[in-house]
């Protein structure tokens, strides 16, 4: 587990140092499939805002944060939305990864992760 966190971080450091991070808002999300690598997500979109490891079901998922904007009905609102917002007002786009492969995203995908049961 410690090496698989090692392996993930080292990744983060080297392809943030050869890649240019876009806009806060370019998060393309029909560009996001499932599947998509860690490398693959951090050249697409650059370095994450934050990462946090989350255990669902005795599952150590890997949630990387991108600040966007939201692109729900409501904008953001209780009932709509895609990203999730920080004390501070900030909206950030959740991508969780098993294994460095992306099997989920969204404000309603994080929930289901961080729910207790």
């Amino acid at each position: 587990m410690l090496k698989r966190l090692g392996n993930v971080l080292m990744v983060l450091a080297v392809v943030g140092y050869v890649s240019q991070a876009p806009l806060w808002a370019a998060i393309d999300r029909s560009a996001l499939k499932k599947g998509m690598s860690l490398p693959e997500v951090v050249h697409a979109f650059g370095q994450p805002d934050s990462m946090e490891w989350v255990n669902f079901k005795g599952q150590a998922i890997l949630v990387v944060f991108f600040a966007t904007e939201d692109k729900g009905i409501l904008q953001g609102g209780p009932f709509g939305g895609d990203t999730v917002k920080r004390e501070d007002g900030q909206t950030f786009l959740p991508l969780g990864f098993v294994t460095d492969q992306l099997t989920g995203w969204g404000k309603k995908f994080y929930l289901q992760l961080t729910s207790p049961e």
